[in-house]
């Protein structure tokens, strides 16, 4: 029935601010939205049919995680990943082997929206299966 999450949609107090942020991650602006004539949010494109959506509300409190609590990419070589977010001055947590045994690094936007950034090994539970015990 379904192919992919599409995209995920973000809320910033600064769009601007935001969008200079993610095209530091290589994202680049699919299209832009409007309201009554001024800037409003944008679409913007992490991968081919994979996307992040932002929208303006200056008015935007702090980050609350009730619900979703992050996203996640998805990167062929983690190392090389990292080595480019340094190069473009993003901050990120230490890389680690989750107890998926899958390789991670954590960073945060400018309005403080954590997402996970990700590197499958061959023994990956999302390749591989089975049941892992939680350590967080």
């Amino acid at each position: 029935m379904f192919t992919r999450i599409a995209h995920v949609c973000l809320n910033t107090t600064d769009l601007e601010r935001s969008v200079a942020w993610y095209e530091k991650l290589g994202f680049g602006i699919r299209f832009r939205f409007t309201r009554k004539g001024s800037k409003y949010g944008v679409y913007m494109v992490v991968a081919e049919g994979t996307y992040v959506e932002i929208f303006e509300d200056p008015n935007l409190g702090p980050v609350v995680n009730n619900g979703i609590s992050h996203f996640c990419l998805e990167t062929d070589d983690l190392d090389a990943t990292m080595a480019q977010l340094a190069e473009r001055g993003v901050a990120f947590g230490p890389k680690k082997l989750g107890v998926d045994d899958t390789w991670q690094i954590w960073l945060e936007d400018p309005d403080g929206n954590r997402f996970e950034v990700q590197q499958y090994t061959a023994t990956s539970a999302q390749l591989v299966g089975g049941t892992i015990e939680a350590d967080w």
